[in-house]
């Protein structure tokens, strides 16, 4: 009988849903998708009013009547793994209904954000799962004592399908030397708007031009939408140095980012972490920066040193593709655990 994996998220192809998707599939498992937001599109009334309403509040009967259509999917397909992405969308007591009728089975959660980002529907179906893997060794105890059974650690990584590097870019117009790629937000705004100096390219959401403030010159630099995949790769290549704000809401992170830009060959100046500095060795593999005056200083510095930019760039590359910091690595390492909790 072959291997299946069952993933609960939203499959976008160049999202966390996709990257283990493909991760899984060339260690030879069948994968399937369950998305709990197309699910409830498909039951909630009202036509396109009810499928608005339903993203916004939480109507239990149509998220129960969802969620029925996800034992139904599970039955079907029989999978050893059932890999839920965030908690989203999925009851603790579906969860719960699934374990009693398919025993075999493990649940796994890897959620993928910061503790801050729980709301009390999936801090409920925290229990449920036989692991929740945090991907940032600071808020393990926090998924422990809100009731989850077993806590690891399973870091984000790069997906090599989506992120490389680009050779054989010129320096041109088209270059810039400090890039941001990411969401808007206020202290992110305002730490970018100290480095005004520099010339800076922002790739990321709207927001960017609807959130600064009328005073701000960032809108000018906003490149007019966000970059995935081979967009990210490209972004990276066309960028000297790639800033990388890991904020409040995300600290300690490592972030997205933290590998995706290595894995294009990019240089990456990092806010100072501890979790950063657990998988990357500062000066070496990475840059990092406390305040504004030192990333000031830093990119002035490695705008004027190439072969050291380079050099740290080349390194970082070959710790995430090379040294186990992609998807497949981490698909692995999950793989391990389930063979574990067959036993």
């Amino acid at each position: 009988m072959t291997n299946s994996i069952l993933i609960v998220g939203h499959n976008q192809g160049w999202n966390l849903e996709g990257s283990y998707g493909r991760a899984f599939e060339k260690l030879g498992w069948q994968i399937h998708f369950w998305d709990p937001g197309k699910a409830l599109s498909r039951v909630a009334r009202g036509s396109r009013v009810g499928r608005l309403f339903s993203n916004f509040i939480n109507v239990e009967p149509w998220v129960r009547k969802a969620n029925l259509d996800f034992l139904l999917v599970a039955q079907r397909v029989k999978p050893n793994l059932v890999l839920v992405i965030g908690t989203e969308g999925i009851r603790a007591g579906t969860l719960g209904q699934l374990r009693a009728q398919m025993p075999a089975t493990v649940l796994y959660c890897l959620f993928p954000d910061t503790p801050h980002n729980l709301v009390p529907d999936r801090i409920q179906a925290l229990p449920m799962f036989h692991r929740v893997l945090t991907v940032s060794t600071a808020w393990a105890d926090s998924f422990r004592r809100l009731g989850a059974e077993r806590v690891d650690h399973l870091p984000l990584a790069a997906d090599t399908d989506l992120h490389y590097p680009i050779d054989g870019i010129e320096a041109n117009g088209n270059q810039h030397d400090v890039a941001f790629i990411g969401n808007w937000r206020p202290e992110r705004e305002a730490f970018l708007e100290a480095l005004g100096e520099f010339d800076l390219c922002i790739w990321g959401s709207n927001y960017w031009k609807r959130n600064t403030m009328k005073t701000s010159k960032l809108p000018s630099r906003w490149q007019g939408r966000q970059v995935v995949g081979p967009e990210f790769a490209r972004a990276c290549a066309e960028t000297r140095i790639l800033l990388n704000i890991i904020d409040g809401v995300v600290w300690p992170g490592p972030n997205m980012s933290t590998f995706e830009q290595p894995a294009c060959r990019a240089f990456s100046l990092v806010s100072r972490t501890p979790t950063v500095n657990d998988i990357f060795e500062e000066g070496n593999t990475i840059e990092c920066f406390a305040s504004v005056d030192e990333a000031r200083d830093k990119i002035n510095f490695y705008l004027r040193n190439d072969s050291a930019r380079t050099r740290i760039a080349e390194r970082a590359y070959e710790l995430v593709a090379n040294g186990g910091h992609t998807y497949f690595d981490r698909a692995k390492q999950m793989l391990g655990w389930l063979a574990e909790d067959q036993a």
